[in-house]
């Protein structure tokens, strides 16, 4: 049994492999060259939004929560609140507003619980929490 007779008239694979790779490379470096070249953004026609006058009765009421997990109203740090003492005056302030909404700004060091509270708070009286946080 004459086993290379096959391997005489088949073709080799290790000659083509050489001129594959090179076909490789060059594709990689025109696609290099031309992501450079290309524009980075499509000139896309967006819709703009109605922006509604803001009135001061439209404005957000702002709630903090510090570091130690202490409620306080508008960036005024200096009169700190608990929640129990906290919800009442929000309540009086939202009442004001036509959309019920309440901004809720936490430390990155506040715990999650007292911002969770406060957000399980608004959702009990229909208000719309808005939440930020404070580096």
């Amino acid at each position: 049994m004459n086993l290379n007779r096959s391997r005489k008239n088949g073709a080799d694979s290790d000659d083509g492999m050489s001129s594959m790779t090179d076909l490789v490379f060059l594709m990689l470096i025109f696609f290099i060259i031309m992501s450079t070249m290309a524009k980075h953004a499509l000139p896309v026609d967006l819709p703009t939004g109605k922006s509604l006058p803001t009135t001061q009765k439209d404005a957000l009421v702002e709630v903090g929560v510090n570091a130690q997990s202490e409620y306080f109203l508008d960036d005024n740090m200096t009169k700190i609140y608990s929640l129990e003492e906290i919800v009442p005056i929000l309540a009086s302030k939202i009442a004001e507003q036509t959309i019920p909404s309440l901004k809720i700004s936490g430390d990155k060091k506040a715990s999650y619980e007292s911002i969770f509270n406060l957000i399980s708070t608004a959702k009990q009286k229909d208000w719309k929490p808005v939440l930020t946080y404070k580096k």
